[in-house]
Formats: structure tokens, sequence, C-alpha cells
């Protein structure tokens, strides 16, 4: 054999080694990839690109990517972006659009693509990767399964601080107050803080100090020996001691009687207890977290709540807004309580029409977080469409969001004020406008900006995508 021989046969060894080591990363990529020739031919299908489109490697690799890739990135778009080269095409990022697979089902994606190019720039073909918005919720809703704050949904500055907050404490063993209006949902982050906590795989035990009278209370917290009293025919083992290792929540802790403070102020101080009933001192391994809706200082100034039990309680203050000063938060409190809604087997509402979704930001929630999953719930049971529209709200959230006559500019004009919502439904009589024509007019006044029109809706724009294939809107 000659050296131009030996030459060449390195040069094919090195090649097909190189072509090994790019289809080996790129296997090794979670996100569809393809690279594709200029030609048009696909050089390279990665097994993430395989479970997208739903075809094996080897049926796609030396195809036209014209004929595999049917998808579709805008009206002014092909199928493959190779088709742009005549026309002077741009890489691009985080293009939204849609692919149907081999199945024929449509997925949602964005997509990514580049140019490989010469010295002289010229171009010889391109990489495009997609990725599912399928898969990011997927994988979005997996995380948030595993993470603590799963039940807790915010993201206006407040909400974020005191997530921060709680993940600067969980290490700790510190003694955490919360406090807030009742139903604004002290008891989930008193639950997350125990999970973030190196305690999360001891008891969580919580007890509700306004639901019991002050005796039946002090054996909840402590236990009792038999014959302690009346009806004690056992030894019971209290809060305390069931909450061993772990965290005991102490809820209502306003509710409290004078007497009982003492002996909990004692528990914080030294960890010691006793039955009730008993003169044997037990020790308690416990981390304390205490919640209220009374303003304890006011409290304490009324000589109702003893000061050294709150500066002891008060190691780490949590303050738990209002709903109405997080309003922000509706949209997504709105999705987050119809998903759970769903979960339970209500499943008939799917969205909240955006009339419905303005009053419900503008209706002040006495009742917080609480007093709108009852609304919901509510709407979700009595509603007849899809759609939970105005009608299906409670008739005490609707009073208060009707317009006045002086808010209306088409009174204001002379002439007749006429709802979104009932505007909406003039093209079809007077039955309920159809989600699909809901989410149709939607996308058209937003000039199909799906962001904006998510917003509108009420929900995140994954969930307008999976409607929007669910109905065969692309």
């Amino acid at each position: 054999m000659g050296s131009d021989d030996l030459l060449h046969g390195a040069q094919s060894g090195a090649a097909l080694s190189g072509e090994r080591k790019l289809a080996a990363i790129l296997n090794s990529l979670g996100e569809a990839v393809i690279t594709v020739d200029r030609d048009h031919r696909i050089s390279h299908f990665n097994r993430a690109a395989s479970r997208l489109v739903g075809i094996p490697p080897e049926d796609a690799e030396g195809k036209d990517c014209r004929a595999v890739l049917r998808a579709s990135f805008g009206p002014a778009q092909h199928d493959c972006p190779m088709g742009e080269l005549g026309e002077g095409g741009k890489p691009r990022v985080d293009v939204e659009g849609t692919l149907v697979r081999a199945d024929g089902r449509i997925v949602p994606v964005s997509a990514s693509w580049a140019f490989f190019t010469s010295e002289t720039g010229e171009v010889h073909g391109f990489v495009i990767s997609f990725r599912s918005f399928e898969e990011i919720e997927r994988i979005a809703e997996e995380r948030k399964s595993k993470f603590p704050f799963r039940d807790i949904v915010g993201r206006t500055p407040r909400i974020r601080r005191i997530f921060d907050l709680v993940e600067v404490v969980k290490d700790t063993d510190s003694t955490v107050l919360i406090t807030g209006e009742s139903g604004t949902g002290k008891g989930l982050f008193a639950r997350a803080i125990h999970e973030l906590s190196p305690r999360r795989e001891k008891p969580f035990v919580k007890v509700n100090a306004a639901a019991l009278t002050e005796s039946l209370l002090e054996s909840e917290l402590f236990g009792h020996v038999k014959g302690a009293f009346t009806g004690a025919v056992a030894d019971k083992v209290g809060r305390f001691e069931a909450a061993d290792g772990g965290t005991i929540f102490l809820d209502e802790i306003g509710e409290i009687s004078p007497a009982l403070q003492v002996k909990l102020l004692r528990v914080l101080q030294d960890h010691e207890f006793e039955r009730v009933g008993s003169s044997r001192t037990q020790q308690a391994d416990v981390r304390v977290i205490a919640a209220t809706n009374r303003e304890l200082k006011e409290e304490m100034r009324a000589g109702r709540f003893r000061e050294d039990l709150f500066y002891r309680l008060n190691v780490i203050p949590l303050a738990v807004p209002p709903l109405r000063e997080r309003r922000e938060d509706i949209p997504l409190l709105v999705d987050h309580i119809l998903k759970a809604l769903r979960k339970r087997g209500l499943d008939r509402v799917r969205a909240v029409s955006p009339e419905a979704m303005r009053c419900l930001m503008e209706y002040p929630w006495p009742g917080n977080v609480r007093e709108l999953e009852n609304v919901l719930e509510r709407g979700a049971v009595c509603a007849r469409g899809t759609v939970l529209g105005m009608e299906d709200i409670a008739e005490e959230v609707r009073e208060h969001c009707r317009p006045r006559p002086k808010e209306s500019p088409a009174v204001a004009a002379g002439e007749p004020a006429v709802p979104r919502e009932e505007s909406l439904r003039r093209s079809n009589g007077d039955a309920p406008i159809g989600e699909k024509e809901l989410l149709l007019r939607t996308l058209e006044e937003h000039r199909w900006n799906r962001g904006s029109a998510a917003a509108a809706l009420g929900v995140d724009r994954s969930t307008l995508w999976r409607k929007m294939k669910r109905l065969g809107i692309s």
C-alpha cells in the first residue's frame, strides 16, 4: 500500500471517528437536534428528534428535510428553514410554531436554527433544534410536584420575598411566627418550611388552638395520664411527643389562654413539659412554627398575650399578604385552582372568560385565597359551559364588579354599554360562547400574539398551547 493510500485511509478513519463523536454528542442531548446538508438532506437526526417526530433516525437520515419536517413557523416560512437559503434566510432563536408528528398529532414547539458557512460565507447546511412545549410543561409539572412550594402560587415581590426568606431559614431550628388574615395560606407556608428542612422525614403535626377548649387543648398539646380528669381512661400521647424530631405547627396561637401560654413558654425556653396529671418531666425535640390572624402586639397591650411568649415566637417573622394586595397573582391562582378541581373530577370548566377574570381581579376578597377557591369550585359545579363566565360567578362577587354608569365610556357617549362577554355571544344568539370561538376571538384581538392572549384569558402560555392543540387552532 502506497503512502497516498495510507494517508487517504487515515483521513477516512478520522472522518468516521469525527462522525461518531458528533453523533454521540447529539444523542446525549435532551433537545431535538437535526443537521441538514446543502442539498436539503438530513445528515444527523438525534434520539430526541426521533421521539419528537415519531420516526427512527434511519428513516430520516438521508431524506429531504422538507418531507420529514412537516412544521409551521409562521405564514411566511417553509416547513424546513433550509428553504429560505435562496431568500437570504437568517439564523433564528425560539421561533414558536407547530410540528406534525408521524402519527398526525400536532405538537406545539419552539425552534432555533443556524447555518453552516464556509470561510467565504457560502452556506453548506444548517442545524435546527426543537423544544416541545408539552415536554417543557411535563418537566415543569414534575419539578413542581417535588417542590415544597407547589401549592403556593405567586410572582409578586412580596410573595417572592417570602420564598427567599423560607430558603434562608429552612436549615435552622429557629421558631417562625406566620401572620396574615384568615384564608391567606399560612398553613401552606408552615408545611413548606418543614418539607425543606432537615426534619422533613419526621412528623409534621398541626394543632388548631381555636378549635379546642383550654383543658382539651392542654391535653392535646402535652398529653395526659390515666385518671388525670374525668374521661381520662388511659394515658395519651400529646402533640409535642408525637412531633418528636419533627415540626409542630401551632395555628391560631393568639387564641391560647394566658395560663396555657405560661406552659407553652416553658417548652420554647427549656424544651420540657409534663403530661396533664403527671409530675414526670419530658423532653421535646421539636421545631415550633406558629401562626395567627390577630395583631399580637395589640393583644399584648390589652394584656391578653404574654410579651415574653411573643418574643419567643417572633424569632423569624413571616407576614403573608392578603389577596387584595397581590391581585397580579389572581390569574395564576385561578389556573392553579382549576387544575386542582379537575384532579377532583370537576373537569367541565377549562378556562375563565376575560370579563370574568377582570371581575375576579377587581373583587377585594375578604376571605382571601380560600374564598377564591370556594367561588371557583361553585362556578365549576354550576357552569353551563367549558368557559367560566360572569353568570357563573357568585352573586356577591358579581355585584361588586358591575360597572357604574359613570365608569362606562359607552354610557358617557350616550351609547348602550355592552359587556365584552355579551358582545361575544351575539353571533350565536343567546347561547354562551364556545371555548374555541372565545380563543379565536381573543387571539384575533391580540393579533395572534399568544403571550398577550394568554394573559387576557388568565392562563399561562403553555396552557393556551394545549387548548389550541385540542381545539385544532393553529
